[in-house]
């Protein structure tokens, strides 16, 4: 049964309550918090044991609605935490429905979260959840040494640009990704909204290509879409997230995957970063091991969740 509690959205006066708990839970630094405070469509919470007074939070919740997410229909919740202390006295269940009660706002059908824990069954039994999959995330914290691509003779790689190359994406993605745990057929459209973030530019992303079909026309072979984060960056993690990269069906086992890792490296490193992120399924062994074999480390684990706004 859920103890009393009050949750609020977070306010600028509550930035040092968030910082210190932030800290906690994961060791973010202040300009880290601050960062991910302000993105675009983010939401954040706190909660406080009965009517708060002068007491610490006890928890918070960080969920964002951004236009992918809408289209998938579901918000993302990428931090839930709670103070160990507190943990049985349902807080992170309040915290839970304000995080609904936005998505239905937001005409959304339920919630993902991304989270680096794995949640008590009891907790996801009771709040309506389930377990959807399990991730790993991995790292490469030494970019010079993976080297500059040598590109293999009938090939050429360059960075993307929009319009004209959203039809080319959305076709390679599709049939990259088409058996993803969660995949999303794309569309000329939906490769223009990922753009509109700020974190992502055309000319962060990568379009291999094959130059030697018998049309005469290049022909797509590979992507690397690159998210750099200038507020990550600002605050000191020099980091940058690689959320699509692959190599189309007919042009695999070329070392195509390598030379995509080697540019989204160079290109990383030109913009400050000193370090690269993915996140590869945790069933997909073959990936694990390829990424792994290129110098990424496995550095934690992430587990996704589901609710549903109706249930």
């Amino acid at each position: 049964m859920s103890t009393a509690a009050r949750v609020e959205h977070v306010g600028p006066q509550h930035r040092h309550a968030l910082t210190a708990l932030a800290a906690e839970a994961f060791g973010l630094s202040r300009e880290e918090v601050v960062a991910g405070f302000g993105a675009p469509g983010t939401k954040v919470w706190l909660v406080w044991p009965g009517e708060g007074g002068d007491e610490a939070p006890a928890g918070y919740c960080r969920m964002v609605v951004n236009r992918e997410a809408r289209a998938r229909n579901r918000a993302c919740i990428d931090a839930l935490f709670v103070r160990p202390e507190v943990r049985k006295a349902g807080y992170a269940r309040h915290l839970l429905e304000a995080a609904l009660a936005e998505a239905r706002e937001n005409g959304l059908g339920g919630i993902w979260a991304y989270l680096p824990v794995s949640l008590p069954g009891r907790f996801i039994y009771l709040s309506g959840g389930r377990k959807v999959h399990d991730l790993r995330f991995l790292r490469h914290d030494a970019l010079d040494e993976l080297g500059e691509p040598r590109l293999p003779a009938g090939y050429g790689m360059r960075a993307a640009a929009l319009p004209e190359d959203a039809q080319t994406l959305a076709d390679m993605f599709n049939a990259i990704f088409e058996n993803m745990w969660n995949f999303m057929r794309h569309t000329p459209e939906t490769i223009t909204a990922w753009y509109d973030a700020p974190d992502t530019k055309p000319e962060n992303s990568f379009i291999f290509e094959y130059l030697g079909g018998e049309s005469g026309d290049p022909e797509g072979a590979g992507m690397a879409v690159l998210a750099v984060d200038p507020n990550r960056l600002a605050a000191g993690d020099k980091s940058v997230y690689i959320p699509d990269i692959g190599v189309m069906p007919a042009h695999r086992r070329k070392g195509l995957g390598r030379l995509l890792i080697q540019a989204s490296a160079q290109r990383a490193l030109a913009c400050g970063a000193e370090a690269l992120e993915l996140i590869v399924s945790a069933e997909d062994q073959g990936v694990r091991a390829f990424y792994q074999g290129l110098g990424f480390s496995e550095v934690g684990v992430i587990s996704v969740y589901e609710w549903l706004c109706n249930n």
